[in-house]
């Protein structure tokens, strides 16, 4: 990881006076661009996914004058940014002054307009495959789930590559599953546990061990206890982690994995969360049984 970081902080420093695009399918991985503009310098900025305002209080903070370093914007998930917003920095993004840095983050360049792409340099940042194989071989307890989980989410990867040899199984129990969630974000070795725990009920129901009356049990104790929590963002780890478990065992059925997509979408909108969650178990547990 260190010689990735290191090839990331040449690239930076070698374009300072120009824009540039670090691209990746790791949304975690792209969380290190961070930690690496704060050791080129002091001054900067980092919004994500900014609006108009944003971006014109980036443009003021590039062009005010700034002591010996140099001054750098980070915009992360720039894609998601509205028309407006990316018009208004088209001058900036092409010509930005001498001593300056503009950075944008994304995990999909592709929905970035072609006058965006057009006007930056682009950083592939990913971890070699490599990296995996050898990860894969350390893992004692379900290799192909975790590297499914590790691939999708680096900081878990790091985790894994530590603890490798501890990872044990675990028993899925409602009111220890869902205290994971208790925080904002899991952190890795939650969601380490988060999917060991989905396999293990998605086994279950497989194996039959939770009949009709069972499930609305199981559902009926999940919504009591999920009361002391923010349910959406509950739904929202759900429905990613499910995802990784549904593809591990092979489930092809595209209308569930859109239905788990249109979730990850609209994170932020108002739906019926007691509704969705429902949903969701069965959605889960109907993919168990075919």
């Amino acid at each position: 990881m260190k010689e990735i970081l290191e090839r990331l902080k040449s690239f930076l420093r070698t374009n300072v006076g120009s824009s540039v695009c670090v691209r990746s399918r790791e949304q975690s991985l792209l969380k290190r661009v961070r930690s690496v503009v704060a050791e080129l310098t002091k001054e900067y900025l980092i919004f994500t996914e900014p609006s108009i305002d944003e971006v014109r209080q980036a443009e003021e903070f590039l062009y005010t004058a700034s002591g010996d370093g140099v001054k750098i914007v980070v915009l992360e998930r720039f894609e998601r940014s509205s028309i407006e917003a990316m018009n208004a920095f088209l001058k900036t993004l092409e010509e930005p002054p001498l001593h300056s840095l503009v950075v944008l983050t994304s995990v999909k360049f592709r929905d970035l307009p072609q006058t965006i792409r057009s006007r930056v340099k682009v950083f592939d940042f990913f971890v070699p495959l490599s990296f995996y194989e050898g990860l894969k071989d350390k893992i004692s307890f379900e290799p192909e789930l975790l590297l499914r989980l590790c691939k999708a989410d680096f900081d878990v990867a790091e985790y894994v590559n530590e603890v490798s040899g501890e990872i044990e199984a675990v028993h899925f129990e409602p009111s220890s599953f869902l205290s994971l969630f208790k925080d904002e974000e899991l952190r890795p070795h939650e969601k380490v546990q988060a999917l060991l725990a989905l396999n293990d009920l998605f086994t279950r129901f497989k194996n039959g061990e939770l009949n009709d009356r069972s499930f609305v049990e199981l559902y009926t104790t999940m919504v009591e206890e999920a009361k002391k929590l923010e349910l959406n963002r509950v739904i929202f780890q759900l429905s990613w982690l499910s995802e990784i478990v549904l593809e591990h065992h092979g489930v092809n059925d595209l209308s569930v994995y859109r239905w788990f997509d249109s979730i990850l979408r609209n994170r932020f909108l108002n739906f019926n969360s007691q509704l969705t969650f429902a949903n969701l178990l069965i959605k889960f547990r109907r993919c168990s049984r075919r």
